[in-house]
């Protein structure tokens, strides 16, 4: 299968999984989210959000490297733009029904479990395949997963984040921990430095952050069963030791900074090299894998700050991190601690975004399927108002007095 056949299904299957929610979603309540209410209270960022698509737009249909009728470009166009409606549609079911964040977190962490079964089927069912050649290249479109193996570290990054918020509950926290200590054993399998790191950090905010109000014995529990697990994943020799010892020894004796992040440098200047007379508007959505300079095998940024750059330029940099600051910023200032029952969510969706955008330094982590989805719930869920949902009545937006009903109760 060729990279660029690949990416256009996956990219396809991301987009159909998108608007299958938004047409269910409109079938459901048989209207659309309130544009004009979102003019009329955040006249600010809707209209940065409209100048965002604008240029993601231009750049597009003005990149130097390919035409508009480009199908893998303009299913990366595609793709960007049903992101931001997935978004709003996401945020308005959240916004107008009490949902059961717990019911979609646990469903999330089962998903990933189903996988990482799957992942233990096909090493034991295929011992002929090696563990290495697996997880960082092969491409395994006869096993039924159709991407890069080492691809569902995302995913599995990401989980461990979103069980951080039964780390609150005092009858589910000891298997909290137990659940992070199984994602995070088979995250070293899986390998992916970027993502270790992310999950990493994730672990060490968890630990500071509940120090004090967490027995001493849940700590030893967890900290005595990872190590138990870590032994028999290393007796049945899951995990692939030489590997790291190498990508140890390569650390240590990295010549230099780019060997030290094997290769990125290069990957990163490339961006700036193309992006030469292009600087406002970038060189079009999926321009790095039409780079003439770029290695065969790379085929994005490596990180989401040059990736965006790349894309959408300057001006569409600029804009879209406007409008994650935002999101960010007013999510904590304005929900955060507002409802006791819903801030574990809403601090675990806040490390879901550290620990994406930790691995996304480095990584392609923006630019994935996976990440994007968990990404857009993530910002849905700290960016929902908490107490007040709309200050003018339902009638007034819709003419429906039901519309703030409970579909899902907490």
């Amino acid at each position: 299968m060729s990279d660029f056949k690949f990416w256009i299904d996956s990219t396809w299957s991301t987009i159909k999984l998108e608007w299958f929610f938004i047409v269910i979603y409109i079938g459901f309540r048989r209207r659309l989210p309130p544009f004009h209410y979102l003019w009329a209270q955040h006249k600010f960022i809707t209209l940065v959000a409209i100048l965002w698509l604008a240029t993601v737009s231009l750049s597009y249909i003005t990149s130097p490297y390919y035409s508009w009728q480009n199908s893998l470009a303009a299913m990366r166009y595609m793709e960007t733009v049903s992101h931001f409606i997935f978004f709003l549609f996401l945020w308005d079911f959240f916004t107008h029904y009490s949902v059961n964040y717990r019911m979609i977190f646990t469903a999330i962490i089962l998903s990933t479990l189903v996988i990482i079964g799957y992942f233990i089927y096909i090493h034991f069912t295929f011992p002929y395949l090696e563990a290495d050649d697996l997880v960082f290249s092969m491409r395994s479109e006869q096993l039924v997963f159709n991407t890069h193996l080492h691809r569902i570290g995302y995913q599995v990054e990401a989980t461990i984040a979103f069980t951080t918020a039964f780390l609150f509950s005092r009858k589910q926290n000891y298997l909290a921990f137990i659940l992070i200590g199984v994602l995070f054993v088979f995250l070293l399998w899986l390998g992916g430095r970027a993502a270790i790191l992310g999950s990493m950090l994730t672990i060490i905010i968890c630990l500071f952050y509940f120090w004090k109000s967490i027995s001493p014995k849940i700590l030893i529990v967890f900290g005595i069963f990872t190590a138990v697990l870590l032994s028999v994943v290393l007796y049945f020799q899951l995990l692939n030791l030489e590997y790291f010892v190498h990508a140890i020894q390569k650390t240590l004796h990295a010549g230099s900074f780019n060997h030290l992040l094997t290769g990125r440098i290069e990957v990163w200047s490339l961006v700036l090299q193309e992006l030469k007379g292009h600087w406002l508007l970038g060189t079009g959505p999926q321009s790095y894998f039409f780079y003439l300079g770029r290695h065969s095998e790379v085929i994005h940024a490596h990180n989401f700050i040059l990736q965006f750059l790349g894309e959408w330029g300057i001006i569409g940099s600029i804009l879209f991190f406007i409008l994650l600051y935002h999101a960010i910023v007013s999510g904590i200032r304005k929900n955060i601690k507002q409802s006791a029952h819903i801030f574990p969510f809403q601090f675990s969706a806040l490390l879901v975004i550290f620990s994406l955008t930790v691995t996304g330094l480095f990584s392609g982590i923006y630019f994935f399927q996976q990440s994007e989805i968990y990404l857009t719930l993530a910002f849905a869920i700290i960016t929902t108002p908490i107490k007040k949902r709309f200050p003018i009545a339902p009638t007034s937006l819709y003419g429906d007095p039901h519309t703030t009903k409970s579909m899902i109760s907490v």
